[in-house]
């Protein structure tokens, strides 16, 4: 009897962690600071809308901890051609015992509605591979094989969906990435890792500043992600003659957040974005984030 205690036990706190883990995944994938720049990860509509781009981007938080959250990004787009456009990405997420990797496809379609007016409908569609750690579990528990889960790895399909409407000082954005629930791990009629479809709106303005050479860029966005619930963050930049970008924003999660962008006339651009929450202890301090953002427009 005690050695089932102890093996339940075992399992349960296999499940908690893994739990933990797909909760922190989740607010990892949708926390990326420059959305403007990396509105392809949300939306599939995206494709095509600045020409050909090639793009790259990486997330880490809370230094100094083993194990903490860190995303990899990669995207390309080609040129529409007959107003049909393709994109490709690769999104890398890992979290403690937790990687998960997305290989997705975006197709997108543009429309002309009005002078200097697009509307883009897009869809995506790929595969979402999830790699469990369990040797780490066994390392921390000392639990035998029998105790933990089969679950190292799964992989499921991805269909999303996304719509994107532009003109030349105002842009707006809505998506869900993945209609699609994702296969479920059940053990003894429980499951754990369920992830629901989210929805994305992103919206943004440009006001021109001493002519058009120079504009200030508010923007505002919300994503609902079910479990999780509602999180806002707006903001704005300052463009110097697409130069450079100085900007800054604030999340209802209480973060706080700076950016800075660089462009070259050779069309790449460099950005850092650093997010905070207050920073009035270590713990404070940890949480914090940052971000490196590459585009190449060719």
């Amino acid at each position: 009897m005690v050695i089932y205690i102890q093996l339940d036990m075992r399992k349960t706190f296999f499940i908690i962690v893994l739990v933990f883990s797909t909760s922190i995944y989740s607010q990892v994938n949708e926390n990326l600071l420059m959305e403007r720049f990396n509105m392809n990860a949300f939306n599939p509509a995206y494709a095509g809308s600045e020409g050909r781009v090639l793009s790259f981007t990486t997330r880490s938080t809370w230094q100094g901890v083993s194990g903490a959250p860190k995303m990899n990004y990669f995207y390309f787009s080609g040129n529409p051609k007959k107003n049909l456009a393709f994109g490709l990405s690769i999104i890398n997420n890992k979290v403690f015992i937790d990687q998960r990797t997305l290989y997705s496809i975006d197709a997108s379609y543009q429309l002309t509605v009005g002078a200097g007016k697009t509307l883009n409908l897009g869809i995506k569609a790929g595969a979402h591979t999830k790699f469990t750690d369990v040797e780490a579990i066994q390392r921390l528990t000392n639990a035998p094989n029998s105790a933990i889960p089969d679950i190292t790895k799964e992989t499921y399909p991805v269909f999303g969906f996304g719509a994107l409407y532009k003109t030349q000082k105002f842009y707006v954005s809505f998506s869900i990435p993945n209609f699609l629930n994702p296969i479920k791990y059940t053990d003894n009629d429980s499951f754990i890792g369920d992830e629901k479809p989210s929805t994305y709106l992103l919206a943004g303005y440009k006001i021109g500043v001493g002519g058009f050479n120079s504009s200030i860029n508010p923007f505002i966005s919300s994503k609902n992600i079910p479990g999780i619930g509602n999180t806002v963050h707006f903001g704005g930049t300052y463009d110097y003659k697409g130069i450079f970008e100085l900007g800054g924003g604030y999340k209802s999660t209480r973060y706080m957040n700076l950016m800075a962008i660089v462009k070259t006339k050779f069309g790449l651009s460099v950005a850092y974005a650093y997010d905070f929450r207050g920073a009035s202890n270590d713990v404070e301090v940890q949480k914090s984030g940052n971000e490196i953002f590459l585009k190449f427009n060719f």
